[in-house]
């Protein structure tokens, strides 16, 4: 495990040590990177491209028996073809239908990814992906409760992985069981976190935090009466969902 995933992020680190966007502003780098993960997501969306089933072996043999007559074999050869050629017909056939069932697929799958609200969940998680690439992995820090209003805050940062991008450090009120708050406020440092968005066609916006923490999920709202926006021109790549054309399939 440890191995396949030195693979898959070693290109994401050798993004972040050389690479031609280095001077670009920290928006500029964000919408690349969320935009790569959104394409990845998209083409892991797609059905699997139908297989052509292979022709049967007959266990017909094409070479003269011992002893065959010399018209016998004409006739065999003839006819052990003649069985190939109709079942390849109907093996192509078949093929012909699956690709046009798939072609079908993507067309539905392709308007469906057209609707914001189903776009979300798959751009939401290549946001969450792109934050650790550009800012690295989100921490809390700061945690204090503030007894004179009765509220446990803090401040969401981040600790570098690629080093490609300064986060800056945003105010938050945490929202946990009075029960385990002092609990919480030793051990935050254990907890799972995911900043969310919600996003308007042109921006994203900080909308609030989920974090997991002794196998329990809360929720961290933002403070800052300005909420940060991120200009996002999301970028699908056209062949994600081209069709297959019939005359493009090598038989």
């Amino acid at each position: 495990m440890k191995k396949i995933a030195f693979i898959v992020f070693l290109p994401l680190y050798l993004f972040s040590l050389s690479n031609p966007y280095t001077d670009l502003p920290t928006n500029e780098k964000l919408n690349i990177m969320i935009n790569h993960f959104l394409n990845i997501a998209l083409e892991n969306s797609r059905p699997s491209f139908p297989q052509k089933k292979p022709l049967k072996d007959d266990g017909a043999t094409l070479n003269p028996i011992k002893y065959e007559l010399y018209f016998n074999y004409i006739q065999r050869i003839k006819a052990i073809r003649e069985s190939r050629a109709k079942e390849q017909e109907k093996i192509n056939e078949d093929y012909i239908g699956k690709i046009g069932f798939y072609n079908g697929k993507l067309k539905v799958l392709k308007k469906f990814y057209l609707k914001d609200e189903n776009l979300y969940p798959l751009l939401q998680d290549s946001v969450n992906k792109a934050f650790k690439v550009v800012f690295g992995k989100p921490e809390f820090t700061n945690i204090i409760y503030n007894e004179e209003i009765n509220r446990l805050e803090a401040k969401i940062s981040s600790i570098k992985i690629y080093d490609v991008a300064d986060f800056k450090p945003l105010d938050l009120e945490l929202f946990v069981y009075k029960g385990i708050r002092d609990e919480f406020i030793k051990y935050h440092s254990e907890s799972d976190i995911k900043v969310r968005f919600d996003f308007d066609g042109e921006y994203l916006i900080f909308k609030d935090v989920i974090f997991v923490f002794k196998k329990n999920e809360y929720v961290g709202k933002f403070l800052d009466s300005v909420k940060t926006k991120i200009k996002l021109n999301i970028k699908i790549n056209d062949d994600i969902f081209q069709s297959s054309e019939i005359g493009e399939i090598k038989w």
